[in-house]
């Protein structure tokens, strides 16, 4: 019985956890990291700071947990899918669009850490945290490297654009990620209709690195195909 209670406590402390963050990822979204404070998050929730403080020390600890946490998920999801065999315009198709369903369906944790490094990064406290944003920095970078090692492999093989990796992914990620400026989900969307919208701009981020004639009605149908 102890055993059981036990598992129940660990499930109910990471299920208050998760919540935690996406409350607090909602907030610092809508109103940047300088404005959001723990009192805001713990309105948010319903609940005292106290639960906010079981779990976080500080508003920095909390927007860096955010950031990890949003990561973790990218790095989970896409890592099986680059190093799983098929050619490279497969992967990075595949790659493509489940990175951009989940930004879709996760808008608050991954525009916070696609955004809101950068800004943090300005602040005057960013000395006193260098140890985490050297932790995300490498993560972030961990993830654009799967996906400049697949546009590699494409590069050589002829089938993407003649370009340096560094300068071809760049602007893949750019395209992919400019959804976190312009997407707003609307009320009673549903989860066809996300999709639709993550297949549609995946398959125009990986039109832009093929190379060759990429536009016709033959080409179109290939990336839908190719990406399900």
């Amino acid at each position: 019985m102890k055993l059981v209670e036990h598992a129940d406590q660990i499930a109910y402390a990471s299920a208050s956890h998760d919540e935690i963050l996406r409350a607090a990822a909602e907030l610092f979204m809508e109103f940047g990291y300088t404005a959001t404070s723990i009192d805001a998050v713990a309105k948010r929730l319903g609940s005292t700071k106290g639960r906010i403080y079981h779990h976080f020390r500080s508003k920095a600890d909390l927007f860096f947990a955010v950031q990890i946490s949003a990561m973790t998920r990218l790095l989970t999801e896409i890592e099986p899918i680059a190093s799983a065999a098929g050619d490279p315009i497969e992967r990075l198709g595949l790659m493509a669009l489940r990175h951009t369903q989940i930004l879709l369906a996760e808008m608050p944790m991954q525009k916070v850490a696609v955004q809101g490094l950068e800004r943090h990064l300005l602040g005057a406290s960013a000395t006193r945290h260098m140890k985490t944003l050297r932790s995300i920095i490498k993560m972030r970078d961990d993830y654009e490297q799967l996906f400049a090692e697949v546009i590699d492999a494409g590069i050589r093989k002829g089938l993407f654009v003649d370009l340096p990796v560094k300068l071809a992914t760049k602007p893949f990620f750019g395209a992919l990620n400019w959804a976190t400026i312009w997407y707003s989900q609307r009320r009673l969307q549903k989860a066809d209709e996300i999709n639709e919208i993550a297949y549609e701009l995946a398959a125009f981020a990986l039109r832009g690195i093929l190379k060759g004639p990429s536009h016709d009605a033959t080409q179109a149908a290939l990336l839908r195909h190719r990406l399900g």
